[in-house]
């Protein structure tokens, strides 16, 4: 699948601003008809990239890889890490002042266009309501209720429709399920006249329409799957429509709707460990390590630790003599704050300093590493990749569905448990290939075989909804937010699980809810949307789950228990 965005498409957005005169610029801001009069293809890739903002430092790496105990500080959790600190909540601010707006300008310049020049407009139209919903439902997944259905009407109204009404998060489910449905429906119908290219424009799929289908269908599934306690009935009437359509759901890695990026797209801040070292949490990293996980390489550098190392700091007395070498060359960290005041914890918790062959080590660790290169590809000259739904995604859903008798039956959960292993593993063997990470060695043929082989891996039905279900927590390691949306929509992993546990995580002996949502705080008197966003959180809540606004343990409407 070609996923690089022609640079001169963007270069050509850039030119057309920074050529206009500061009088130009204005008329601009205040004339909707002029900014109406460029090409709508020129403002896809501007939309589409600002799918792929800022958020990752603020929301994920400092937020919710810690939620979901993806990650742990590698000196040691603190409070902190399970607290909204920092400028969490940039995908607001980035559906709002980015995606949002840019493809609603798609629409309305197409609006604007000669009826004969709509016409060959029609699949880019239904295109760019699918980015669309898909942001909107990211947003909303983790702050509920939101300005959708009148939202960016301002300059294209008169009068400017200056407070939008917010839609509740029901409500939106729908609006967006029936925007989804009506762009298939349009790709799909036979078009008049010969559509416009938009090979160099389109980051995901140069305009591909069945591809552009098959992704409208995988969202529809992958959003009916967050109703699952909340409306099983239209989780199930959902996945009938998608997965019994003619063309269906993404089936194949060149489906698969993801932004590869070029070099230098990431930077210092694209690096979780660039202002702490950062592991991943004990339990997964031992769990993939007995496990024979073969991403285990790709997604952790190896401890410092060797038998060799281990024993001459042990023999320097740095490392308790009680603390037996058991030959892992890959450890997380403990995630419980708690766990730091356990003696027979202490080394995880130490920075190390001995002497190796006559030479001073110092400040080293026995916890692993995240590997940077994996999130910062830029020092290596790699490619990065930006997953949104791939293929393994579809595959591990379609398990978890047969395995629920919700769409096929237990039975057939086995077959798609596998295919989607098979999918997961190629898929970040193929992302740390392109991002030339550090140390790369690609997975062989004979190690998959053997991963899927292993107790906790090899299909058992009786444990086989958690199995699902953990396969798909250790895949979204590139995906986050899917991870801790996982966790609140499954429980899995569980504190009690059969297969691959979580950890209590306790501060001072009181034992900390996982956060669930966002924090959301009233608007000032001088907003002039106050009303329509205080009525909206008035509703939410009456739900006592959601709890007051600004607490992130609270749940959004989906978030049932």
């Amino acid at each position: 699948m070609k996923n690089k965005i022609n640079i001169w498409a963007i270069l050509l957005v850039f030119v057309l601003s920074a050529g206009c005169s500061r009088d130009k610029f204005a008329d601009l801001n205040t004339d909707p008809d002029a900014i109406l009069t460029i090409p709508p293809e020129y403002e896809l890739p501007t939309g589409l990239l600002a799918i792929h903002g800022n958020e990752r430092y603020y929301d994920l790496y400092l937020g919710i890889y810690y939620w979901s105990q993806t990650f742990s500080i590698g000196s040691g959790n603190a409070e902190g890490s399970y607290q909204a600190s920092g400028n969490i909540g940039a995908r607001w601010g980035m559906f709002y002042n980015g995606v949002g707006n840019r493809l609603v300008d798609i629409k309305e310049i197409i609006k604007k266009l000669p009826a004969e020049k709509q016409a060959s407009y029609v699949h880019l139209n239904a295109i760019a309501d699918i980015p669309l919903a898909y942001f909107a439902w990211y947003t909303s997944d983790v702050y509920g209720s939101m300005a959708y259905s009148e939202a960016f009407r301002a300059r294209y109204t008169t009068p400017p429709l200056l407070t939008p009404k917010y839609d509740t998060q029901e409500q939106l489910y729908d609006i967006l399920d029936q925007q989804l449905k009506s762009a298939v429906e349009r790709l799909k119908a036979p078009t008049t006249v010969t559509q416009t290219p938009l090979t160099g424009y389109d980051i995901y799929y140069d305009g591909d329409a069945t591809k552009w289908i098959k992704a409208a269908n995988s969202l529809r599934l992958k959003m009916a799957m967050r109703l699952m306690k909340r409306n099983p009935t239209k989780l199930r009437t959902i996945a009938a429509e998608v997965l019994g359509d003619n063309v269906g759901v993404i089936s194949s890695d060149a489906e698969s709707w993801r932004f590869i990026a070029g070099n230098g797209r990431t930077g210092g801040d694209d690096n979780p460990a660039n202002q702490r070292p950062v592991s991943g949490s004990k339990n997964m990293v031992d769990f993939m390590w007995k496990t024979s996980d073969p991403r285990i390489r790709i997604y952790y550098e190896p401890s410092h630790f060797t038998k060799e190392r281990f024993e001459a700091a042990q023999e320097q007395g740095k490392i308790p003599a009680s603390f037996a070498w058991d030959g892992q060359l890959y450890r997380g960290q403990y995630v419980s704050p708690d766990a730091s005041q356990d003696a027979t914890k202490a080394p995880y918790f130490a920075a190390i300093s001995y002497k190796f062959n006559n030479i001073d080590v110092t400040g080293v660790r026995l916890p692993s590493s995240i590997r940077p290169s994996y999130f910062n590809s830029t020092p290596n000259n790699g490619n990065m990749t930006y997953p949104l739904i791939n293929l393994s995604d579809v595959l591990f859903m379609r398990a978890e569905l047969a395995q629920r008798g919700i769409y096929g039956t237990p039975a057939d959960a086995q077959n798609w448990y596998y295919k989607g292993i098979d999918a997961a593993l190629a898929e970040h063997d193929k992302a740390a290939s392109i991002a030339k990470i550090t140390g790369y060695q690609a997975l062989t043929p004979e190690e998959i075989t053997a991963y899927k082989a292993k107790p906790g891996v090899v299909f058992t039905p009786a444990n086989a909804l958690e199995q699902i279900c953990v396969q798909q927590y250790i895949n979204y390691f590139k995906n986050n937010s899917e991870a801790w949306a996982l966790i609140k929509r499954t429980g899995y992993p569980s504190l009690t699980g059969n297969i691959m546990k979580s950890e209590e995580f306790i501060s001072s002996g009181v034992t900390l809810e996982m956060p669930r949502r966002f924090s959301i705080t009233r608007p000032s008197v001088t907003d002039l949307n106050a009303q329509n966003v205080n009525n909206a959180i008035d509703e939410m809540m009456k739900d006592p789950e959601f709890r007051n606004p600004n607490e992130i343990t609270g749940r959004v409407w989906w978030d049932m228990k």
